[in-house]
């Protein structure tokens, strides 16, 4: 009889069971997100990525027509050449010489082995001035045109960030392929090293922008007047972090929350 003498005086303690229920359900909600994020306004840069090779401007494979001796070795591999300088001798006497400057890097046969028909007996590389070749999917590739920018960066050259424009892409067996200027590519990347290149296919200025990492089945979480509300939002640009958008109600002021797990 005290207790509902009390509930008649004070009805609001009908109410309090309800809030604080309430209070346990909406922090369990919340603890389902992460912190809160802002979005930002400002340029954004997209690009696609693959390996990128170094890659010789010209490599000469020696090869016989006819089974032939080989009488003598002018070189060994790893040398260095000047054009002109003899490569190796046959038993008939001929001299096979250097067609321009480079570096032998394969040369299997020794004197007095014997060479048949159309296999290589000899790569000689020019090393100079070399350029990039990525290889791409078929998604990626398709937004790829000649000048865009790309930055390329080795594992023996991490301080060193490179910048290319892509010159020609192409179909090669069943793959895709896209060549890269490098301007001044340091003597210490070698034909045949390997790095990541990003090429550049989209830029917008003065975008806004949200972490990719918020949005969750094309929706965003949105916490306004201390309430999360989903948003559908349509991402444009994107750099991999961040995504322009481009249809969405999103404001400058938001506060934005990831799913838990992203």
């Amino acid at each position: 009889m005290i207790i509902l003498d009390k509930i008649k005086k004070r009805p609001y303690l009908l109410l309090f069971p309800l809030f604080v229920l309430g209070s346990i359900l909406f922090l369990r909600t919340m603890r389902s997100f992460s912190p809160r994020v802002e979005p930002k306004t400002g340029k954004i840069v997209e690009a696609v990525y693959g390996i990128g090779t170094v890659t010789a401007r010209r490599t000469y494979n020696l090869k016989i027509g006819v089974t032939d001796t080989l009488g003598r070795l002018y070189i060994q591999e790893g040398a260095a050449v000047e054009q002109g300088h003899p490569l190796i001798g046959f038993s008939d006497g001929r001299v096979m010489r250097a067609p321009f400057a480079g570096i032998v890097t394969s040369l299997p046969f020794k004197e007095g082995e014997t060479l048949f028909p159309q296999m290589p007996v000899l790569t000689l590389t020019d090393m100079k001035n070399p350029y990039v070749v990525v290889t791409l999917e078929q998604s990626a590739a398709v937004r790829v045109r000649n000048n865009q920018e790309a930055l390329l960066s080795f594992e023996n050259l991490r301080t060193q960030r490179l910048t290319g424009k892509v010159t020609s892409i192409y179909p090669k067996d069943g793959q895709f392929y896209v060549n890269i200027e490098v301007p001044g590519i340091p003597a210490e990347l070698l034909v045949g090293m390997t790095g990541d290149v990003a090429i550049q296919v989209a830029a917008r200025e003065n975008v806004l922008q949200i972490p990719l990492s918020t949005v969750d089945k094309g929706r965003v979480t949105v916490i306004r007047g201390g309430v999360p509300k989903a948003v559908p939002v349509k991402i444009g640009a994107s750099d991999g972090m961040w995504g322009e958008v481009v249809e969405g109600d999103i404001k400058q002021e938001d506060k934005l929350v990831s799913p838990k797990g992203k």
